[in-house]
């Protein structure tokens, strides 16, 4: 193993630690792949037969998996073979039905329902590697959570093995898995068969690891028109181990060689604060090494993997996310402490007994992980890879006055002329199309002695808000109450404020009741009442009646005399005027012990009250009697 210390290592020498092969397939396989697609497309079936003649030396062919076939295998198979087999398809199957989507509905307004729900791809294709053993793992990893995602044709293409047929494991597996076929035939061919739909169904979808050619050839078969999506960028399988002093030595060592013994290029990686740990665990894997079957190229592998020395298992966990490995074992003391602040990993093995090949075969979860620095933006294969989602939205004439305002405010905005008005038109469907749809809007001009107010309430848009009393604290105040009614308020006021502040947040109370009472109109399908208890230091608790009856009744004192230039016994003035001029039965009650708090409650709550009760529910008059 090459040694470095983290801490040492200025950027760009942290950049050459954490390097990778680069994955860029070469001119001469992009070729190769390009030539082959064109030959498959132009000639089909014949092209594919002489690619695999010349390439492999067999003709593509399909195995039916029989009873007669299925039985020949079973008996080719030691009894705990199968019993091995029958086991890890049983996990990743409870561990997929487990988390498979599920619909989700919601109703973020009344009247509007959104759910979001999920279906199975038609077809993909699962690409097996044959290699020099049979990858009955990855099988099972891709053909059993499209069974639970309800995938309708999953074909699977495999190279054959030695006398033109297919290892009986790979047999008993697909058939355990519910296949009732194999499609024989291996490499980029394979995977232009499943993109173009020569000769094996055309897939939807392509999964599975492959060598440079595979790797390519799913590159180019997304890239064609309309041409199926892929899993996931393939590169060489990768471990990189978290250990403290306390690790286990051996364990380590051991879980190094299994990714080691994939692939020259696999890339393998050791973290440790502790120099006994690492000197360990070199030691290690030199005796392990001698003997395995895969020994030279598990040695190739050793010999440039990467043992880095950090100062701590904080900076050890900066290194994995910067990594982005598609295996993390974390062999350490406390792995708990370390878990939550993983932010970029395939997948992450707590402690010691938790072996990254138990998930390779056995824990459930697929195998098939995003490599390459890809987990930082990608997860690993699963049941939603074989589906996709998509949502169903239900708007009734009641939500569609809700959310028809902003909606046409938006349109505008972007210039969308014909988009605004396709919202409008639902704004009043009663009415005519070709006629002006009425807003829920209410505007007031005011002028008397001392001020002159100019108000303007949109229930239906929740910009602008725009608020200019001469009163600081005020304007927050109001701006508080349509920001939480979600509506918009544009109010100026020029008033009298040489001489004190009194006039103009009356006045500008009257003025807001009144464009808002105009806005409301007859009230017709409203909620009409509002309830809410927003509760922090200051406990405000309101309830509001528009049912035309002006009357209010607050309970609340206040110690300071003023916030600002806003004195505070104004707000019992500004309901006041407010109920009045509104048509509004208010009960408002405020206790807490800051006299900020409780004011920004009271009106905090006044918006989140009016919301409720401004809401449209229906086309009635919000009344047993028919009139307000």
């Amino acid at each position: 193993m090459k040694r470095y210390t983290w801490s040492e290592a200025n950027t760009d020498e942290r950049q050459r630690i954490l390097a990778r092969p680069d994955q860029r397939a070469s001119p001469e396989v992009v070729a190769f792949v390009r030539q082959l697609f064109a030959e498959v497309a132009d000639e089909g079936e014949a092209a594919l037969r002489r690619w695999s003649k010349k390439l492999d030396d067999y003709e593509p062919a399909t195995l039916e998996l029989s009873p007669t076939v299925l039985d020949s295998a079973r008996a080719s198979l030691a009894s705990e073979d199968i019993e091995a087999i029958d086991f890890a398809i049983d996990q990743v199957r409870f561990y997929h039905e487990a988390t498979k989507p599920k619909p989700q509905a919601i109703e973020p307004l009344p009247g509007v329902r959104v759910r979001q729900v999920w279906r199975p791809i038609a077809t993909c294709g699962l690409y097996v590697p044959a290699g020099t053993a049979p990858l009955v793992s990855t099988l099972i990893m891709l053909a059993e959570p499209a069974r639970v995602a309800g995938v309708r044709d999953r074909v699977i293409t495999t190279a054959p093995g030695e006398g033109g047929a297919p290892h009986p494991a790979m047999i008993v597996a697909a058939a355990t898995c519910g296949l009732d076929r194999l499609w024989l035939i291996g490499g980029a061919q394979a995977i232009a068969a499943l993109a173009l739909g020569v000769w094996t169904p055309r897939a939807q979808k392509i999964f599975g690891p492959g060598n440079a050619y595979v790797a390519e050839a799913k590159r180019q078969a997304a890239a064609l028109p309309n041409g199926p999506a892929i899993d996931l960028p393939a590169g060489p399988s990768e471990l990189m181990v978290i250990a403290d002093r306390g690790a286990n030595a051996a364990m380590v060592a051991s879980d190094l060689l299994s990714q080691a013994e994939h692939d020259a290029d696999a890339q393998v990686m050791l973290v440790s604060a502790s120099d006994e740990l690492l000197a360990e665990v070199e030691v290690e894997l030199q005796r392990q090494l001698t003997g395995l079957p895969r020994e030279s190229i598990a040695r190739r592998s050793i010999e440039q993997a990467r043992a880095i020395r950090v100062r701590s298992l904080v900076e050890a966990v900066g290194v994995a996310n910067d990594y982005a490995p598609e295996h993390l074992s974390l062999q350490v003391a406390t792995p708990g402490d370390l878990v939550d602040s993983i932010e970029n990993a395939g997948a992450v093995f707590i402690g010691a007994y938790t072996a990254e090949s138990f998930s390779d075969y056995v824990v459930g979860p697929s195998h098939v992980l995003p490599t390459d620095a890809a987990a930082k933006s990608y997860g690993g294969v699963s049941v939603a890879s074989f589906m996709k989602s998509f949502t169903q939205q239900e708007v009734s004439a009641a939500g569609a006055q809700r959310l028809a305002g902003a909606a046409a405010r938006l349109a505008r905005l972007e210039g969308l002329e014909a988009h605004a008005r396709a919202a409008d038109i639902r704004f009043a469907p009663a009415r005519p199309a070709e006629e002006a749809v009425r807003r829920r809007c209410g505007e007031i001009k005011r002028t008397t002695k001392e001020t002159k107010i100019v108000a303007r309430v949109d229930l239906d848009s929740v910009v602008p808000v725009s608020i200019s009393t001469g009163v600081g604290f005020f304007d927050h105040m109001l701006e508080q109450v349509a920001h939480h009614g979600g509506f918009s308020l544009t109010l100026s006021c020029a008033g009298d404020l040489h001489i004190d502040a009194h006039h103009s947040i009356e006045d500008c109370a009257i003025a807001f009741g009144q464009a808002l009472k105009g806005a409301l109109s007859d009230r017709r399908g409203i909620a009409r009442f509002g309830f809410v208890l927003p509760m922090d230091e200051a406990e405000a608790k309101l309830s509001i009646d528009l049912g035309g009856r002006p009357y209010l009744v607050f309970d609340g004192a206040f110690a300071a005399p003023a916030i600002g230039a806003y004195p505070t016994e104004m707000t019992k003035h500004v309901f006041r005027s407010l109920a009045e001029n509104l048509g509004a039965t208010i009960h408002l009650s405020v206790t807490g012990e800051n006299d900020h708090h409780k004011t920004e409650a009271c009106f905090k709550a006044l918006g989140r009250a009016l919301r409720s009760a401004i809401r449209v529910e229906s086309a009635d008059l919000p009344s047993t009697k028919g009139v307000i």
